[in-house]
């Protein structure tokens, strides 16, 4: 029952070899390792799920992902889910190069709580633990990990378990459950088919709640289908939320189609788009400058696709450098404001070698127009996004600003993924924002933003103007063809001419202005 779990998800990270999964079996009981090569090579593949039992009974997910260098693309796809890390360091082999690359990635992801799971303590002394311990504290240190419990445990023996047990229900403790009022989505971790079942599709949703008999699109493409049955940690449950890890049973579904990268999406709700903007932060460990239009690898949800990187305020981007980017896609995405991604470029350059974690970023918006450099409104557009996108109130006043339009309630929650029942709720500080209120009232209880309103009687103003040179004789101009001129919506237009005849500024007899 959803009562008995709490929305959250633990995550392993760490090099490969230091004893992620066998910590994961000793909080869970659970083996995550379930691919027969796994077994066989001892090393973890795939990323691997498990409900874990906290000290207050209730229910939270772990992802166990993959510390080998040959899996980061896994890796990725499982940190973009995980609220509370547990960064595994082996006392006997200390910091390593995938622990770097995994905090790196989960930085760039958003995560921001965690702790330290120091394994293997039963091969070193004392001593040695005490060495490992502050070496690791050293390297934590202007991290979100800084400050962080570096818990010593063996998961041979159990030693140091109830410390590290208590340090991790306090972390988790302090992290707020998923928020579950957006719209449902799920990016696609495996599909399969099941006998007796037929297609079922796993993942750990980013947003809403989905309950058995929703009908969803499967993007991109736009593929309807119907929840059949749903499990949640393997127990079969009515609804599942942002999150869990959620396993749907799907009628009306072509399973030869599904793949990993694809999302699972309340219908209507999503777009595919083969565009984004977004701020883009190069990691002060890049080998080198971000050049304009950069090949890179794009990580984003479960997701892997190639993308371009076309740089929006300079032709280079420097290591520890920030600046508004716009990723061109070689495949269109499931991709929403807010959503975090990693870029990853080959080692050697264009010449080549392997692929290493540069940098990534959040998602501002998505499109499919090319956008130029060094534009003015652009990057102020860009810039007003990344002031907003942690701000609902700040974000729907946004967003109904650069639609530039009348948009109903129902609109408005589309185009901002903000539920209409909650913009209801905001709609009396929506108007009221800002000095003379933000958002004002259309006919047929359409929204208008006030920015709007006022650009659009500039163009009135300046289209009577030029109609009185040309026509110094004439009472005024024809409504409806002043509403062509300066191309507006007709609701929009009505409004503005509304607020010029309130203030003075123009009269109106029957269709003339």
């Amino acid at each position: 029952m959803s009562s008995d779990r709490k929305n959250i998800m633990l995550g392993t990270a760490g090099h490969v070899d230091h004893g992620k999964t066998a910590l994961v079996k000793l909080l869970t009981g659970c083996d995550t390792d379930r691919l027969a090569a796994e077994k066989q090579r001892g090393l973890t593949i795939e990323l691997g799920f498990a409900p874990c039992t906290m000290s207050d009974e209730r229910i939270v997910g772990i992802v166990d992902v993959p510390g080998h260098v040959d899996f980061i693309r896994n890796m990725v796809a499982g940190a973009h889910g995980i609220d509370v890390v547990i960064l595994v360091v082996a006392a006997d082999d200390g910091v390593m190069p995938q622990t770097r690359e995994h905090l790196d990635i989960l930085t760039l992801m958003g995560v921001r709580r965690g702790l330290v799971a120091l394994t293997k303590i039963d091969l070193v002394d004392e001593d040695m633990r005490k060495i490992v311990t502050g070496d690791v504290r050293k390297f934590l240190v202007g991290t979100f990990l800084e400050g962080a419990p570096v818990c010593g445990i063996s998961n041979v023996t159990g030693e140091g378990f109830d410390k590290f047990f208590a340090a991790l229900n306090e972390v988790t403790d302090m992290c707020q459950p998923q928020e579950n009022w957006q719209p449902f989505r799920m990016w696609l971790e495996r599909s399969f088919s099941a006998r007796g079942f037929g297609t079922v599709v796993s993942g750990i949703p980013t947003s809403g709640q989905v309950a058995v008999g929703d009908r969803l699109s499967l993007m991109p493409g736009g593929q309807v289908v119907r929840v059949r049955r749903m499990e949640v940690y393997g127990q079969e449950d009515s609804i599942g939320r942002a999150g869990e890890c959620v396993a749907i049973n799907l009628a009306d579904a072509d399973q030869e189609s599904l793949q990993r990268g694809q999302a699972l999406c309340e219908e209507n709700a999503f777009e595919a788009s083969g565009m984004i903007e977004a701020e883009l932060r190069l990691l002060k460990t890049a080998p080198r400058p971000l050049k304009d239009y950069t090949e890179v690898h794009l990580h984003i949800g479960t997701a892997d696709v190639m993308a371009h990187a076309a740089l929006l305020e300079r032709q280079d981007l420097e290591p520890g450098e920030r600046t508004m980017v716009q990723l061109r896609l070689a495949r269109p995405l499931c991709i929403a404001p807010g959503d975090r991604f990693v870029i990853r470029c080959a080692a050697g350059g264009p010449s080549g070698g392997h692929l290493t974690t540069v940098g990534g970023g959040r998602v501002l918006s998505t499109s499919n127009i090319r956008l130029r450099r060094n534009r003015p409104w652009t990057l102020e557009s860009l810039g007003a996004r990344h002031d907003a996108i942690d701000d609902q109130l700040a974000w729907c006043e946004l967003n109904l600003r650069e639609s530039g339009e009348a948009l109903s309630v129902a609109q408005l929650a589309r185009r901002s993924l903000v539920p209409a029942a909650k913009i209801e709720a905001m709609l009396e500080d929506l108007k009221a924002m800002k000095v003379d209120g933000a958002v004002l009232a259309a006919s047929g209880g359409t929204l208008v933003h006030r920015d709007v309103v006022n650009h659009c009687a500039g163009q009135i103003v300046e289209a009577l103007e030029d109609f009185y040179k040309s026509n110094p004789l004439r009472m005024g101009m024809d409504a409806r063809k002043l509403c062509e001129q300066v191309k507006a919506p007709r609701a929009v237009f009505d409004l503005t001419i509304g607020e010029l005849i309130k203030d003075g500024v123009v009269t109106c007899r029957s269709n003339i202005v």
